[in-house]
């Protein structure tokens, strides 16, 4: 029977919840959280009959004994424990999950005096603590944890912990998009602190005027990179003098690229962009993984050869990339072109003592010995106790460690082999990297990069193993961009999978992304979403707008001899470029560089507001749009005429018209003007817009552009 099973997991919970519970009799008798909980099971057991009187009375009986509150109404599952429960209120129209938790001085109320549902809904396994208060017909995920004292307005979603009034939210679970993929994160949401950001703000400050002062002494602005290493910005200062050495960790080539593939590849590509824009001679070499387990796993599922599936999505890679505006890097190597190498640093590790082997039936895998390596651990500042503590049950009792490493995999039937000291095998993941920057850029590099899920163990491995094998540092400065999210309500409400390169650029165009992707400094997570699509989108129709609007200026406007001041966008123009440089050389701070990008905008169109004529005017608009080139060049955007830009709308957006048939229904609509018919003339206008089409009549032409957003 459900009413007695109900009161056994009541039971069992306290035992659950309260370590000083002692028998069953103890809690019969002393209890009253659990006095309170058993007569509402009674009294909503009556309430549900329709018997009248009796339901409420039980629910007085309870409250005037027990001090807790809970409306016979009111639906509670299974396993429900109210804790030193004086004050608890449960309203009527209240419903609660399993295995839940309160605390004294809760309240489940209602807001208003309207009929239906008022209060709150609760999930399973949530704990309220001491005095909060949820209010409203809200509902509280699965698993959420709510501080004491917290009044809680907003629905909550699932997995969060809530504290504060009115409740905020500090962490939720979200989806966190990997290098293998999507996975479930518990992130932490950041509160303002009003002290930290103006402590921020004056560093940021204190950045840009040593900058500045470097330029007064003719030494040109210096770049600062945050290097994960050391956990703090530095003064960027290459090995050699004015030459960049740089490795990006690539993809592992299965599947087709996702956005979190197309964050770090923008990333590092303008990281490479605003290093050569500085005189800096960079070459910059970029990796594919072109033998791993999930390669084979694909081929076994495709019925294809393991290399016909890199093959395939090398070629997707560079299909997605090039639309991305990612230019190829000066090296691509693939793992299975440098077995030779990878072989050659394994032997020598063998030979310093820093790996073994292991016999696997004809054949022998290597590891390496984390031990012999007592700086394991730097990058990720991770301990080896700590690692050992953390390692998994079912490890590889052939190991001498849980967390030795594979150098080198014995061949398993049916997996593709090389020959090696060691029989048949292939090489482990991290080895390739290694063998790859030695063989390209040398022993020591200036800048190794990544996604932020690489720091470990991939990028602590390539350093054990790199520097056991050199006895030199790796990499001088390392780099890496932060995760992508997704909430995981609105994935699983709008987004669904869609995530891939390939899915996104089929409604979106590769502009938007790459501007998403940049308007968030590298370092900073950003939240994937279609609101934020919008955002991007929005903003590149204001700054083609903009260019439209100069282009008509520079080729149209007629010199008046109207008189304007041009004192402000003067002194704009004139602070520009150093501007965008400081943030820039902050850490490659695009976001606060498409900031300035972006005041400069607003600026040239108060400007144009103003109606401006003659030569001066002229040469500030020309000075500006060469100004938005040059920046456009770094950061690889705004490299279309607005006509352009509204063609590919047209594309990306699906609206089913050509550029020709535009043209046509605005010739059509001119000879409706020029005949005063002005019925069919709207008429056109109308049916144009309804497609998502704008019309701008203009002095002596009428332009055409795509609605954003829609």
């Amino acid at each position: 029977m459900g009413f007695l099973r109900d009161i056994k997991r009541d039971l069992e919970a306290v035992f659950e919840c309260d370590p000083a519970a002692r028998s069953t009799i103890e809690v019969f008798l002393t209890y009253p959280g659990f006095h309170a909980i058993l007569i509402h099971r009674v009294s909503h057991v009556l309430w549900n009959l329709k018997i009248p009187v009796l339901p409420r009375l039980l629910s007085h009986i309870a409250r005037f004994l027990t001090g807790i509150e809970i409306h016979p109404g009111a639906k509670i599952g299974a396993g429900f424990f109210i804790d030193h429960g004086m004050g608890v209120v449960i309203g009527e129209t209240a419903e609660i999950g399993e295995d839940v938790l309160l605390y004294q001085g809760v309240t489940l109320g209602g807001t208003g005096k309207e009929k239906g549902k008022r209060h709150p809904t609760l999930g399973n396994h949530v704990v309220v603590g001491a005095g909060a208060k949820i209010l409203g017909p809200i509902r509280i995920g699965n698993g959420v944890k709510i501080g004491a004292n917290s009044v809680v307005l907003k629905s909550v979603p699932d997995h969060s912990v809530v504290v504060g009034v009115p409740g905020k939210i500090i962490k939720k679970k979200v989806m966190r998009i990997v290098q293998e993929g999507v996975e479930e994160a518990l992130d932490h949401i950041r509160l303002p602190d009003p002290v930290e950001e103006e402590i921020s703000e004056l560093r940021d400050y204190i950045a840009i005027l040593e900058n500045r002062m470097d330029r007064l002494e003719g030494k040109g602005g210096s770049v600062k990179i945050f290097n994960t290493m050391t956990g703090k910005k530095e003064q960027f200062s290459p090995l050699v003098k004015g030459k960049v050495a740089m490795y990006a960790c690539g993809v592992t080539v299965y599947d087709y690229c996702h956005i979190g593939h197309a964050r770090s590849a923008v990333v590092f590509d303008v990281i490479r962009r605003y290093l050569k824009y500085k005189g800096f001679d960079v070459k910059y070499v970029r990796n594919f993984t072109d033998i791993d387990d999930k390669i084979i796993k694909r081929a076994s599922e495709e019925g294809i050869p393991w290399d016909a599936v890199s093959r395939k999505y090398i070629n997707e890679y560079y299909i997605d990339m090039d639309r991305l505006g990612v230019a190829r890097a000066d090296v691509e190597p693939k793992a299975t072109d440098h077995i030779k190498e990878m072989i050659e640093v394994i032997k020598a590790l063998i030979e310093k003592g820093y790996a073994y082997e292991v016999s696997e039936g004809d054949n022998k895998s290597v590891y390496f010995s984390v031990d012999k390596f007592p700086e394991y651990g730097k990058l990720s500042k991770k301990q080896q106790k700590e690692l050992l503590s953390g390692a998994r049950v079912d490890v590889d009792e052939r190991k001498k460690s849980p967390v030795d490493f594979a150098l080198w995999k014995a061949s398993k039937e049916g997996e593709p082999w090389w020959d090696s000291p060691w029989g048949k095998g292939r090489p482990g993941w991290h080895i390739e990297c290694t063998a790859m920057v030695i063989k390209h850029l040398g022993e020591s590099i200036d800048i190794h990069g990544g996604g932020a899920d690489l720091i470990f163990p991939h990028h602590e491995n390539e350093i054990a193993q790199s520097e056991a094998y050199t006895g030199k540092p790796f990499a001088k400065y390392w780099v890496h961009n932060g995760f992508i999210t997704i909430d995981k309500e609105k994935m699983s409400k709008s987004l669904g999978n869609f995530f891939t390169i390939r899915e996104i650029l089929d409604k979106y165009d590769a502009e938007v992304i790459r501007f998403f992707i940049l308007s968030s400094h590298y370092r900073s997570p950003i939240e994937f979403s279609t609101e934020q699509l919008y955002d991007a989108e929005a903003s590149l129709e204001r700054y083609y707008s903009t260019v439209a609007r100069c282009d008509d200026f520079l080729s149209y406007a007629p010199d008046t001899g109207k008189k304007i001041p041009v004192a402000e966008l003067e002194s704009v123009l004139e602070k520009f470029m150093d501007k965008f440089e400081d943030a820039m050389d902050d850490d490659f701070n695009t976001a606060l560089a498409i900031g300035n990008i972006f005041e400069l905008v607003r600026e040239v169109n108060k400007f144009l507001d103003l109606k401006p004529s003659g030569q001066a005017a002229n040469a500030l608009i020309k000075k500006a749009m060469d100004m938005f080139k040059t920046v456009g060049e770094v950061l690889n955007l705004f490299n279309r005429t607005p006509a352009q830009w509204n063609i590919d709308l047209l594309r990306s957006k699906k609206i089913p018209l050509t550029e020709s048939e535009i043209q046509d229904k605005i010739q059509q609509r001119t000879i409706a003007r020029q005949n005063k018919d002005w019925a069919k003339a709207d008429a056109i206008r109308k049916e144009l817009d309804e497609k998502g089409i704008i019309l701008e009549d203009k002095k002596d032409r009428t332009d055409w552009k795509v609605k954003v957003n829609e």
